[in-house]
């Protein structure tokens, strides 16, 4: 089955002027992160996944596994309100090339607890023989997914591993406490990354990790060999990036793409840059990133 670690950029989708997906700036931007990656995750939060068509989300996932050759695993977002879509999404995922799949719980409707368990469930019985990790963004779900559900979930075979993003660290130690040692648990958020990695994560899938991912690499290296000074004066200096892309999002990293010189292209409607990231935090990205 799938082995995760390290750091997991959350990749953003590119698009042409007119908002069209843009496969060729996403390869390009693969080619740009591989290198420092140990991993690569489409059409997640930070790609804007609800934006995107069944269609798009395809030929995105299929670009990625082509530069990525094998040489890194390659996880899509596979996350819908509705079940059977979810497993629509899953299949035309494990069609595409996907090493894995990332499954969100479903927001806006909120099901309950028991609706929540089933919809897990059912993906993962839908394809016995595809990894499955479980989302858990209760920002944007609406509810988190609570660790003792994790932990009956883990009894499915090929939900192998969880992304938590809630940034709450007492959720995620009572996840690990509950879960077997081989499931893999990866922090979504890069301002607790090193607290999260010493607990007993396996890694970080980071939207900031667009943007900085040799940092985060260096952080995580350093926290390997137990080099704690090293670990902490990355942390926090990585963090920093990690606060304005918590803010800003897919927006705050297509920002600061371009700064790095990579044409991603403006985002598409409804979002817009105005009142989504602030000077201040440009200006602050602006001056991190050298650009």
């Amino acid at each position: 089955m799938l082995q995760l670690q390290g750091i997991i950029p959350a990749l953003i989708t590119p698009y042409h002027e007119d908002e069209s997906l843009d496969v060729v700036g996403l390869r390009a931007l693969v080619c740009h992160l591989l290198p420092d990656v140990d991993g690569l995750l489409v059409n997640g939060t930070t790609a804007d996944f609800p934006l995107l068509t069944h269609v798009e989300r395809q030929e995105a996932i299929a670009a990625v596994v082509e530069v990525a050759a094998g040489q890194k695993p390659v996880l899509a977002g596979t996350g819908a309100v509705a079940t059977g879509e979810a497993i629509a999404l899953t299949r035309e995922a494990q069609a595409a090339g996907a090493d894995a799949a990332l499954v969100v719980a479903p927001y806006y409707l909120r099901p309950s607890l028991a609706g929540l368990e089933r919809h897990f469930s059912a993906i993962a019985a839908a394809l016995p023989d595809f990894p499955i990790l479980l989302y858990n963004f209760p920002q944007l779900a609406g509810q988190p997914i609570p660790p003792d559900m994790v932990a009956r979930l883990t009894a499915i075979p090929n939900i192998v591993g969880m992304k938590d993003t809630s940034g709450d660290l007492a959720y995620m130690l009572e996840v690990l406490e509950r879960v077997p040692p081989d499931f893999q648990v990866l922090v979504g958020r890069g301002t607790v990354f090193l607290p999260a990695i010493v607990a007993g994560a396996v890694g970080g899938i980071l939207a900031c990790a667009n943007l900085i991912p040799a940092q985060w690499q260096a952080v995580y290296r350093a926290i390997r060999a137990g080099n704690w000074k090293a670990a902490r004066a990355g942390q926090y200096a990585a963090q920093r990036v990690s606060r304005i892309t918590g803010k800003g999002g897919s927006l705050a990293v297509r920002a600061g793409l371009e700064m790095r010189g990579l044409r991603v292209g403006p985002p598409r409607q409804p979002l817009a840059f105005e009142g989504a990231v602030n000077e201040a935090d440009l200006a602050l990205l602006c001056e991190v990133l050298g650009a």
